[in-house]
């Protein structure tokens, strides 16, 4: 049975002790100043940022040429978004250049959407393609005007809101896309806490509420393997799993709950339940250390010959680093990795995962290599890969120290802390001006072709544009509902700051945050279960749209519609061509539809639930040229008179309807005037005519007596004219 070592020896401020923090409902002031031209880059090509602002920069941007934004609720409603994970696009394992499927963990299900293998179908692909009905009404080119109600007032399909309110809190409201999933995993009706895709994209690891790793097939949705944490003391329930990461090989996964373990476990072969680690959970390994819950665990990766580290002299252990446990391995002998845990207690752990280098196991005490305190309790955790090697990075004179190095990002608080794992150092403290705890962290690099000219620098050294120094980025998203962009590069890192370049406020919570591999979408997901997808823009010149059209242009196969419709959209080349407009036939509304099947009552009805009164004159006065006007009244239930009687009381004194409505109330007095007291309904609103028709005559008489009024006094006047002129 594992238990807790203590760490309080660690902590400079123990969670218990008493802290004044900012309450979840008071208001507080936040600034999102963003830098005058990385600000303007991130608004053009992402659409992060206030709606104002992102309407005005983008004014003039053709739809092929403009960022993409769809707002989704998951099937589980407003249940928090735990987990959001890309997978490898077709930039990784094929053609084209489409971004990987979006995995998003929330509540009992884990939903997938988009993918290489469903571009053309998946319903957030769609909605994300410039010209889609989603981003034109993101854009507010389908807003309705207002219409007259049935009773004559006035509405809109779309309420007026604040635009700069990026999140809504009722799946009902317009402002929300209709997105499906395309496929949906089963977490054996657990919470789902953390869903992680491998780096190939064919397996998903599942964290759940119930302290199981669940090992999914992508395509296939089917449960591969599945795990489980020892069950607490006593017997009772395992404890959940909060966080998972894959390992460099594929074939194992750590992962961290909260009962404070972090175990590995072997994905392709694993051990039998209750063998290997000793504690009952089947796992490989386990690390016990935290004093209190695991929240991120990551792994990091490097290479030995970029960095060699001083085998540790404390009790005799020789360490190569995380020489892998399954061999020399796919990735040669290298590669080493560790993997980082970080806890509630406010520390966080490096553990070694390999043998030492006579090829024996190391003892489980003995492989926490380094404990490092961050202040407060850790949220989340973001390995920044070494700089060396990538994008085409080429060495310099004034290369930084730690561009062979990989680092170690720690958010806890509003704080992030940036570490080196290896030596267990802490290379700086930044603030980050959240007002509460910052949730997720995630990081952007930006490949300098991709780079455009507003987003470079110059180096005041030697004067040239540089595309190196702002090409890496950490988001950073928080209980307040920011979303921060900071310059994470290792100039910013030894100057001690991390640049604030850009942010945007949403009016939730934000619980999760995902970049996909070709850095072309982000998702934002909250705690009331919104989902946000970015996109980034496209820029596609009119030499490469003639180019795709002509490669995509296939000849219609014969019979079917679009054969038929061939050159219709054809443009004329030649001056002499006469074009003949050909007018579509225009769609019957529904009451047309009936009226010419001499459904009379149906066409009534119909056109009564359209709330629109000249329509429901129109098509009155169509059934009384066709003497169905009587028709159409007659066997009439509580219900379907109830709406035609209402309707008269309301535009009886309009006098553009009246002469029409007059005429229906006299034949509903014919059809109906027997019947009045067998219905209460039918008696009150009858009650009500004949009030409304006394109020209009009585009115009309007085209106009639003040005509005759002043005609009197006119001829009076007229008559002393004449009078004085003889």
């Amino acid at each position: 049975m594992s238990t807790f070592q203590s760490s309080t020896n660690l902590q400079s401020n123990p969670p218990t002790t008493t802290q004044k923090v900012l309450s979840t409902t008071a208001t507080f002031q936040t600034t999102l100043e963003s830098h005058p031209t990385y600000g303007k880059w991130w608004i053009r090509n992402y659409g992060l940022g206030p709606n104002h602002q992102v309407r005005y920069l983008t004014r003039q941007s053709s739809p092929e040429n403009r960022y993409g934004k769809v707002m989704f609720q998951g099937l589980s409603g407003r249940m928090p978004v735990v987990g959001l994970s890309f997978g490898p696009g077709s930039l990784v394992g094929g053609s084209g250049g489409s971004p990987g499927a979006l995995v998003v963990a929330s509540g009992p299900r884990v939903s997938m959407y988009g993918g290489v293998k469903s571009t053309g179908t998946s319903s957030l692909n769609r909605a994300l393609k410039a010209g889609s009905a989603a981003q034109k009404r993101r854009d507010g080119l389908d807003d309705e005007e207002e219409e007259v109600d049935l009773f004559g007032g006035k509405f809109k399909k779309r309420e007026d809101e604040d635009e700069d309110d990026d999140i809504v809190a009722s799946k009902s409201d317009p402002r929300l896309d209709s997105i499906d999933a395309d496929r949906q995993i089963s977490t054996g009706g657990l919470l789902a806490q953390c869903a992680v895709h491998r780096s190939d994209g064919r397996l998903i690891a599942i964290g759940t509420e119930g302290g199981t790793v669940k090992i999914c097939d992508a395509n296939s949705r089917a449960t591969l393997r599945t795990f489980g944490s020892a069950k607490s003391s006593g017997g009772g329930d395992r404890k959940a799993i909060r966080s998972v990461s894959w390992l460099r090989d594929g074939k194992r996964i750590a992962a961290g709950g909260d009962d404070g373990v972090v175990r590995i476990w072997n994905v392709s072969g694993g051990l039998k339940d209750g063998v290997g680690s000793g504690d009952g959970s089947g796992a490989d390994l386990s690390f016990v250390g935290h004093g209190d819950s695991v929240r991120a665990v990551t792994v990091v990766s490097f290479r030995k010959d970029d960095y060699q580290q001083k085998s540790p002299k404390s009790k005799g252990v020789k360490r190569g680093y995380g020489k892998d446990s399954v061999g020399e391995g796919s990735f040669g002998s290298s590669w080493s990795q560790l993997v980082v845990s970080g806890s509630y207690d406010h520390t966080i752990r490096v553990w070694d995962i390999g043998f030492n280098q006579e090829g024996d196991e190391i003892r489980t005490e003995d492989r926490c290599l380094s404990v490092m305190n961050h202040g407060d309790p850790v949220q989340a955790l973001l390995v920044l890969p070494p700089v060396a090697g990538s994008y085409g990075y080429q060495p310099k004179k004034n290369a930084s120290k730690y561009d062979n190095l990989p680092l170690l990002v720690s958010a806890g608080g509003t704080v992030l802390k940036i570490w080196n794992p290896l030596t267990g150092t802490c290379l700086g403290t930044f603030p980050t001006k959240h007002a509460k705890t910052i949730t997720a962290l995630c990081l952007l690099d930006l490949p300098p072709e991709d780079t455009e000219e507003d987003y470079q620098l110059t180096d005041a050294q030697s004067g040239k544009r540089s595309l190196h120094h702002r090409k890496r980025h950490i988001l950073t998203g928080g209980l307040d509902g920011l979303v921060r962009i900071h310059s994470a590069t290792n100039q910013d890192i030894i100057s001690g700051s991390l640049p604030f370049l850009h942010g945007t406020q949403l009016s939730e919570p934000i619980s999760s945050l995902s970049v996909s591999q070709d850095m072309s979408r982000i998702a934002i997901g909250t705690t009331t279960g919104i989902v946000i997808v970015h996109q980034r823009r496209r820029l596609v010149t009119e030499e490469q749209r003639q180019q795709q059209q002509t490669k995509h242009k296939i000849e219609p196969r014969h019979g079917t519609y679009a054969y038929f419709m061939r050159g219709a959209h054809e443009k004329s080349h030649d001056p002499d061509d006469y074009l003949l407009m050909h007018q579509k036939k225009q769609r019957l509304a529904e009451y047309d539809v009936l009226l010419r099947k001499f459904r009379y009552g149906d066409a009534l009805d119909k056109v009564l639930t359209t709330r629109q009164p000249h329509v429901v004159i129109a098509v009155i006065e169509e059934l009384g040229k066709r003497c169905g006007l009587k028709v159409a009244l007659s066997n009439r239930d509580e219900e379907s008179l109830e709406a035609i009687l209402s309707f008269i009381i309301r535009f009886i004194d309009n006098p553009q309807y009246t002469p029409y409505l007059i005429g229906v109330a006299h034949i509903l007095l014919d059809i109906y005037g027997s019947f009045i007291g067998q219905s209460a309904i039918v008696d009150e609103l009858f009650t009500k005519l004949r009030e409304k028709v006394a109020n209009e005559c009585n009115v009309q008489r007085m209106l009639l007596r003040l005509l005759g009024q002043i005609d009197f006094v006119m001829a009076s006047a007229e008559l002393e004219n004449t009078d004085e002129q003889r």
